[in-house]
């Protein structure tokens, strides 16, 4: 008797566990089939705070938004299913999956899986702002993103979250906080990725498209990203637009960019390599601040360089080109991998105060006084009693700059030309100087063969087959013999 009724327990028990989950599932899911737009709330009745997954059917407009996240805010919903709705215009409303007094207060709404069907063509402003969202379906029929779409998404997965060709913003604050993203692909039509769109998204791979043309103010801040390759399109980009990004080590910047902005990767601890285009002449304020492994060269064309732009970088040289005429302070402060500078310039670039240290100019705190600065000849002791430039005390005076490096040419001289004929080589000067000009010969590896002074166009006799450097005067010449 015993026996059976230990069996009969056991078969009631087995049978509550395999029912159950029906009979939850069962209460807890609706099917809702609604015939107009603003019906959703009258046909979900009373079960609207007992559901925890909601499939619609038919037309629902912003009004049925509303009762949704209702549902969730009061309720238990936490599935919504719109893959059969008609939504209203083809677009998620304006705050569409919003309740401003509950996000306002400091809480996420508790939906975490939205299904949309396949002819949406826009998400509205802040139309799934704060949710508990892991994952959505972003329809191929997608034309525009909202402002703030996604933002405060901390949940939302993406591996890979892919943006639908057509789209041509990320606008502002899109998915700003989105801190579980991992990867997102960004279509071919892009063109712009406006301010904070990917602000302190944690996200790990973005491509960025040929076609992209800028980039705004803080847009890629605080990511993963270990690379940043921009295409050749992008002609502008917004202060601090990469800045903060720990783990980066490589970015490319396109030619044609006249400027580096401000912050443009601040406190890219381990950025180890940029490239600055020659277009550039202009690097503004904080540029590369606390950047501590970059090594990189200045630009050619240069000519102005903002407060603190390489502050506590790995600088071992700078070549600073003529075209250099202001250095604000700190702009070279804390360099204590620096071995060397050049200085092309025969008057001393104008250096202006730290403002964060009155008295001290650009080079100042860890960067070592005493290694050498080279600066043209006759030039040496404008530099020493300039200031900020003063602050070093080994600044030597040379017409031997390194090759591939250029001085200015001597004031009225013109352009020398230099060149083989007939196993010789032909330094030619356009008019006779007023004092004799310096040559210089080296070989390609460094070493020198001949030197002299040329007061008008002369012919020597080198080895031919070789392959010469030729300085004449401050200018430098590559020939072949």
């Amino acid at each position: 008797m015993k026996m059976m009724k230990r069996r009969i327990a056991l078969l009631l028990l087995s049978l509550i566990f395999v029912c159950s989950p029906k009979v939850w599932s069962q209460e807890r899911f609706f099917d809702a089939r609604v015939s107009g737009y603003g019906e959703l709330e009258q046909v979900l009745g009373d079960k609207w705070n007992t559901i925890d997954s909601l499939v619609v059917h038919g037309p629902i407009s912003a009004p049925d938004f509303k009762t949704i996240v209702r549902c969730a805010k009061d309720g238990n919903l936490r599935i919504v299913n719109l893959q059969y709705a008609q939504i209203e215009n083809h677009k998620i409303p304006d705050s569409g999956f919003v309740d401003w007094n509950w996000y306002t207060s400091g809480h996420y709404l508790d939906i975490r899986r939205i299904i949309l069907p396949d002819d949406i063509t826009e998400f509205g402003y802040c139309a799934f702002i704060g949710l508990t969202l892991r994952q959505i379906n972003i329809p191929s029929s997608l034309r525009k993103l909202g402002a703030s779409s996604f933002e405060d998404n901390r949940w939302l997965e993406g591996d890979p979250l892919v943006i639908p060709e057509g789209v041509k913003e990320i606008p502002i604050r899109c998915f700003q906080c989105c801190d579980s993203l991992k990867r997102v692909v960004l279509p071919s039509s892009l063109k712009t990725i406006d301010l904070l769109a990917f602000y302190y998204a944690r996200v790990k791979e973005l491509n960025f498209p040929e076609g992209l043309d800028s980039i705004g103010f803080s847009a890629i801040y605080a990511t993963h990203l270990t690379e940043i390759v921009l295409p050749s399109t992008v002609k502008r980009i917004g202060g601090a637009a990469l800045a903060d990004n720990k783990r980066l080590k490589r970015v490319v910047l396109p030619e044609g960019l006249n400027e580096i902005p401000e912050r443009l990767c601040g406190l890219c601890h381990n950025l180890e390599k940029i490239n600055i285009p020659e277009s550039v002449t202009k690097i503004e304020r904080n540029a590369f601040q606390l950047c501590y492994k970059l090594k990189t060269d200045i630009p050619s064309n240069l000519t102005w360089v903002g407060w603190d732009a390489f502050d506590y970088c790995a600088l071992d040289s700078i070549v600073f080109p003529s075209t250099v005429e202001y250095i604000e302070g700190g702009a070279f402060r804390d360099l204590n991998h620096l071995q060397k500078i050049y200085s092309l310039s025969p008057n001393p670039p104008h250096c202006t105060e730290d403002h964060a240290n009155p008295g001290k100019g650009p080079f100042h705190g860890f960067t070592p006084k005493d290694i050498p600065v080279y600066v043209p000849i006759g030039s040496g002791e404008k530099y020493r009693q300039a200031f900020g430039w003063n602050y070093f005390t080994n600044i030597i005076e040379t017409d031997k700059f390194p090759l591939g490096i250029e001085p200015p040419l001597e004031e009225g001289l013109g352009k020398y030309t230099v060149y083989g004929r007939d196993g010789s080589l032909v330094i030619e000067l356009p008019e006779e100087p007023s004092s004799p000009i310096l040559y210089s010969i080296y070989t390609v590896e460094g070493k020198a063969i001949a030197q002299g002074y040329l007061t008008g166009s002369h012919v020597l006799q080198l080895p031919s087959g070789g392959v010469y450097v030729v300085r004449v005067g401050t200018s430098i010449h590559k020939v072949s013999l």
